[in-house]
């Protein structure tokens, strides 16, 4: 009698899974790392400011004054904390008896070792000198892993004219280069029309309010600068760009939350985000008034003024500049999006996954990221379509 034998495209997948597995036990431990803060020896120590740091993943690494690792403590041992301070001493014999940690150049084959002689739910990452690098291995993170679940550490984007623009650091999706490089030439083309449409408002705003005409270098910059960024809100807020970074928004929201990426569920989600660029802008576009109206202003305000105007502003901007964004995105460079636009985010983003689950990898570094997120790729179109449509414009003689 001849055994059973699985139908060919079974036995195909059931290779491929095994084939996968085995990829992902070869990747750097990394892949399944999240971030921890660890406590170290402090006169600040108390058991409410413990509570809080565990609260947020139920574990505490605790380490010396070198960064070196010397204890672990979890849930169970907070109950015993003193409510006083607590130095060094008293952490140590609080935490539990028995705990482990992984080299950085583990891989996920290690630790599914280690957790398999543990049941702590994370195991701290250190360095070849026993260093605590501020991340640990997540045994929830390595189940995801091992079963294709597992979400990008962190995933980007932003809405062009081609599309939603998604990207994890190392992959991206949606639009692509062609979307990167044609927002580029939008704002390029954008910015060389606000300057003209400045000049002209600016002459009837003289011709009705002649004192306008007095203002200072720094008044009539502010001025330009605060006219330019209203009409440039306004115009996202009226063109199909604000729908699309809202579906952007609302499916990395949905992706952050382990959420289907359907149309209704996504469509539930915010459409905004603490990361957005509008945020940013805000901040930069603080600091720089700041700096203009200081930098005109040197020589009719004292230096202890100076002082007591920068601290000022730089603690209003530093207050307000997250909330402010947030309105801002809210009210003008997102909209609720139609279903093809919701459609073009949630695309990206399943072609995001679809990538990330193939080949996982851990937290980019700065660079790639930078990278990643098309923002060298879009100045550099930015700066050649400003540069060709301010040309035209002055041949044209608008």
């Amino acid at each position: 009698m001849e055994p059973h034998r699985l139908p060919e495209t079974e036995q195909e997948q059931q290779a491929g899974e095994r084939m996968a597995l085995s990829r992902r036990k070869h990747l750097p431990v990394g892949v399944i790392a999240v971030s921890i803060p660890a406590v170290t020896d402090s006169p600040k120590n108390t058991k409410a400011k413990l509570v809080r740091q565990m609260a947020q993943t139920g574990v505490l690494p605790v380490i010396d004054r070198k960064k070196r690792l010397v204890g672990f403590l979890e849930e169970q041992d907070w109950l015993d904390l003193p409510e006083s301070v607590l130095m060094m001493d008293s952490l140590l014999e609080m935490t539990s008896g028995e705990w482990m940690a992984l080299p950085k150049d583990a891989t996920i084959e290690n630790a599914i070792e280690r957790f398999g002689e543990t049941e702590q739910a994370f195991i701290p990452i250190v360095d070849t000198q026993g260093r605590y690098t501020g991340e640990c291995a997540s045994r929830s993170q390595l189940f995801r892993l091992l079963n294709g679940l597992l979400r990008p550490p962190r995933a980007g984007g932003l809405a062009t004219p081609l599309g939603v623009y998604m990207t994890s650091g190392y992959y991206m999706s949606g639009s692509g280069w062609k979307g990167l490089v044609a927002t580029g030439v939008m704002f390029g083309a954008i910015m060389p029309l606000l300057d003209r449409l400045w000049m002209v408002a600016y002459s009837l705003m003289a011709a009705f309010y002649p004192i306008i005409t007095e203002l200072d270098l720094s008044s009539y910059m502010v001025l330009q600068t605060g006219c330019a960024l209203i009409t440039l809100f306004a115009l996202l807020r009226l063109s199909p760009i604000s729908g699309l970074h809202a579906a952007e928004h609302m499916t990395i929201n949905a992706i952050e939350n382990d959420l289907e990426l359907s149309e209704s569920v996504v469509r539930a989600q915010p459409r905004e985000h603490l990361r957005c660029g509008t945020n940013l802008m805000v901040l930069l576009g603080g600091i720089q008034m700041i700096a203009v109206s200081l930098f005109f202003s040197y020589d009719r305000i004292s230096p202890l003024g100076m002082l007591l105007y920068a601290v000022f502003w730089v603690f209003i901007i530093l207050k307000f500049w997250r909330p402010a964004g947030l309105w801002l995105q809210h009210h003008f460079t997102t909209k609720p999006p139609s279903s093809a636009q919701l459609e073009s985010g949630i695309k990206a983003g399943r072609e995001l996954l679809e990538k990330f689950a193939a080949e996982p990898h851990p937290m980019p570094s700065i660079g790639r990221r930078l990278w990643g997120s098309g923002l060298p790729v879009m100045f550099a179109a930015f700066l050649l379509s400003a540069g060709l449509f301010g040309y035209i414009l002055q041949r044209l003689g608008i």
